[in-house]
């Protein structure tokens, strides 16, 4: 079989936006703004992608905002999406007790794999420091574990055996990993709860075939046109 294809789709399609928008950072920060601008005018800065990823984020929790259940934010690296969630929680439902959890190790990709080791590695101790400086200790829980082999430990527990979830972000792109995780967080999502992907049918090893796998034959696989990530979301 040939394709004309080259390069991957994220190159092809994606690479010259890029590119250009990370030449012109450099720029934007030479510029005489404080540093405390960025904090509180970042749509100064931020580019249209990674606005459009936080967009999509928000949409999905609009459609659960309502429902009982908790968020989990799986593989949570430095930890912006997993805050974004819990201050989305602490704006539109003040008087619930939604929660929002992060799961990650915090080691990055695996270290034993030379090639991948320290990629996606974020620390414990300084998202746990912004979540107490945020003042958000109340609405946002960290949850330091291997999701290959600590799961369980977490659902036995007398503080979280009852636990069950209305939103669930997967962002982790090992197969290992996923192969344990989808199965769980699928089994305590509420019906009527919402998983997003982020790598689904993507040139991420795996991730489509494992989720496929994980989740019922007649899942609705959809997406936000706006957005490149997440790719993918089904409401169970």
């Amino acid at each position: 079989m040939q394709s004309s294809e080259t390069g991957t789709l994220w190159e092809n399609r994606f690479g010259k936006v890029d590119r250009r928008f990370h030449e012109r950072v450099s720029e934007m920060l030479a510029l005489d703004f404080a540093p405390v601008d960025l904090v509180h005018q970042f749509p100064l800065f931020t580019g249209h992608v990674n606005l459009g990823r936080y967009l999509a984020l928000y949409e999905a929790y609009k459609l659960v905002s309502a429902r009982s259940g908790h968020l989990a934010d799986v593989g949570t690296w430095m930890g912006t999406s997993f805050l974004f969630a819990a201050k989305l929680v602490r704006l539109f439902e003040p008087h619930t007790t939604t929660r929002v959890h992060a799961f990650d190790w915090f080691q990055g990709m695996d270290p034993e794999d030379a090639d991948k080791s320290g990629n996606y590695r974020g620390s414990y101790e300084s998202l746990k420091k912004l979540v107490e400086i945020q003042e958000l200790e109340d609405v946002a829980v960290l949850h330091q574990l291997d999701l290959r082999s600590e799961l369980d430990d977490f659902a036995a527990s007398d503080q979280y055996r009852e636990i069950r979830f209305k939103y669930v972000f997967m962002d982790c792109g090992l197969k290992e990993v996923l192969e344990v995780a989808v199965p769980f967080f699928w089994d305590r999502l509420l019906p009527g709860g919402v998983m997003l992907f982020d790598h689904f049918s993507t040139d991420v090893p795996a991730e489509s075939s494992v989720v496929l796998n994980a989740l019922p034959e007649d899942s609705e696989f959809r997406q936000f046109t706006f957005t490149r990530q997440p790719t993918a979301y089904v409401i169970k």
